[in-house]
């Protein structure tokens, strides 16, 4: 657990370096490998019925033939609805190999993307993904940096999921920009927020019963409350 307000001021922090399964949190750094350095993002990439996997998402509703979408499309409906097929379109676009090395680029030293989104063989293999809090943090740090910042905060606010961290804040003086993620027995929030004209940061990552593991992150949703 993390959290900065202003970013730079660290107002709780625990257990920084414990790693995790990612779960939906690794889609972050590739939306700012994306934005900032692939330079495709008007770039058409056909979908078709054999690229759609299980799990979040709208493209298995909206392909039912073949389709094409921008890049900057793939981005945003991964972002926003976490849509697994997107991620996976956009991993086999930019790769392993230099996804991974944007991963250390970053400063996200013990992170790895090891497997596409629900990706059963790589599962059964013990091949996932892993990152740890203060990974994350370089990361929000480093999108707050970005030159089109903006851009992407844009998308982040329309994140749909905000029943985390989000829904034990009591003050709707707070606007949020985060990522979610889920597997069974994880339940991860991490993004950014603005509050009083400033900009925070927060890393939620839990592992353990998904219920508890929900109530403790509202619970570290009321700590905002004190800011």
């Amino acid at each position: 657990m993390h959290l900065e307000y202003p970013i730079g001021t660290v107002r709780y922090s625990i257990n920084i370096d414990e790693v995790f399964k990612s779960a939906s949190v690794i889609k972050l750094p590739i939306f700012l490998y994306g934005f900032n350095y692939a330079k495709d993002l008007d770039d058409l990439v056909e979908v078709s019925p054999e690229d759609i996997v299980d799990g979040s998402g709208v493209l298995q509703t909206l392909v039912t033939q073949t389709r094409s979408f921008s890049v900057r499309d793939l981005h945003v409906l991964m972002i926003v609805v976490s849509d697994n097929t997107a991620t996976n379109l956009l991993i086999k676009r930019y790769g392993f190999k230099r996804l991974n090395s944007y991963l250390q680029h970053l400063g996200m030293t013990k992170s790895k993307l090891g497997r596409e989104m629900c990706d059963p063989i790589a599962i059964s293999e013990e091949r996932d993904n892993f990152i740890c809090a203060r990974d994350v943090v370089a990361c929000l740090r480093t999108l707050v940096s970005s030159p089109v910042f903006h851009d992407m905060l844009h998308i982040l606010e329309k994140q749909q999921f905000q029943d985390k961290i989000p829904a034990g804040v009591n003050n709707e003086n707070f606007v949020f920009f985060n990522k979610t993620g889920e597997l069974d027995d994880i339940e991860h929030d991490v993004g950014l927020f603005v509050y009083k004209g400033q900009i925070g940061l927060f890393v939620g990552l839990t592992e353990g019963d998904n219920s508890l593991d929900r109530e403790f992150l509202h619970e570290f949703g009321h700590m905002f409350n004190e800011l």
